[in-house]
């Protein structure tokens, strides 16, 4: 999808860096000022700091910093469906893909309707206590319910449904149920299997499973129901590392694929392939 979809009413641009980082800052700065040139009002705000006010009729949303930047900013800006550009200033840059030196030429990509972005799937997040929803969470990577850190050598133990079919009982220092574009972010880290983003697909991941048969799968999206079965440890849900809470004996979660994509901008020379080759080190 290129951005000739998303241009034609832009009236504001929100564009959010990693706080406390000058260049990031620097970079922001000049992204602002390159929208003014074209009669586009911009904002200029760390991604902390962003408020539910702040993306009152923003059109675009730019991102000036790593990944963990663009998920803070994300996280503030869910539940809306706004186009990002991602300025990498990070380390691996699995999602913020433009590098710094092709600031001025993604802008006036998006500018002319040519830049290219890329719909990413979404997780729905529901919490219900005694049949009673008690949060909601939205997330681009992951959600994870796990044990508290320092609590150490503690398994849980997480009863998993599909489609309201019994799965299995998880025993593991904790479960990530995460996207294809998640594949490569926690779940990596704990074994998982790398998915093409463009796959249409849930990812479950055991972490640390005290049983060696319980592997990572790859599943169609479905209704996924995790029940927090009776135990005496503190453990949380947190989607995306972040907005946690702590779960309950008898909390159920319900995971669903979410009607609305992410759309994040790619490199003006896209290669998923490369992407992957040049971040693992391969």
């Amino acid at each position: 999808m290129f951005a000739s979809e998303f241009n034609k009413n832009i009236r504001r641009v929100l564009i959010s860096y990693k706080k406390d980082a000058e260049e990031a800052l620097k970079s922001a700065k000049y992204v602002y000022r390159l929208f003014e040139l074209n009669g586009i009002e911009g904002s200029v705000m760390p991604s902390m700091d962003i408020t539910a006010a702040d993306v009152d009729n923003v059109g675009l949303v730019v991102v000036c910093g790593g990944d963990g930047t663009l998920l803070i900013t994300l996280g503030k800006i869910f539940p809306l469906a706004i186009p990002v550009i991602g300025i990498n200033f990070g380390t691996l840059g699995f999602l913020v893909e433009i590098p710094e030196r092709q600031t001025k030429e993604a802008v006036n990509s998006f500018l002319d309707g040519s830049l290219e972005f890329v719909p990413r799937m979404t997780l729905d997040i529901e919490v219900f206590r005694r049949g009673k929803s008690v949060k909601q969470l939205v997330s681009l990577n992951e959600a994870t319910i796990a044990r508290e850190k320092s609590i150490h050598a503690r398994v849980i133990d997480l009863t998993v449904y599909v489609d309201d079919v019994w799965l299995n009982d998880f025993r593991a220092d904790g479960l990530i149920v995460g996207t294809p574009t998640g594949s490569t972010a926690y779940s990596l880290s704990a074994g998982g299997p790398i998915v093409q983003p463009n796959i249409n697909a849930f990812i479950l991941t055991p972490i640390c499973p005290h049983t060696f048969s319980n592997r990572p799968l790859i599943i169609s999206p479905c209704t996924l129901k995790i029940k927090i079965l009776p135990q005496k440890r503190d453990i949380f849900i947190s989607a995306d590392g972040r907005d946690g809470m702590k779960l309950r004996d008898g909390d159920e979660v319900i995971i669903k694929k979410r009607a609305l994509n992410v759309f994040l901008s790619v490199s003006l020379d896209y290669d998923y392939w490369n992407i992957l080759r040049t971040k693992l080190n391969w």
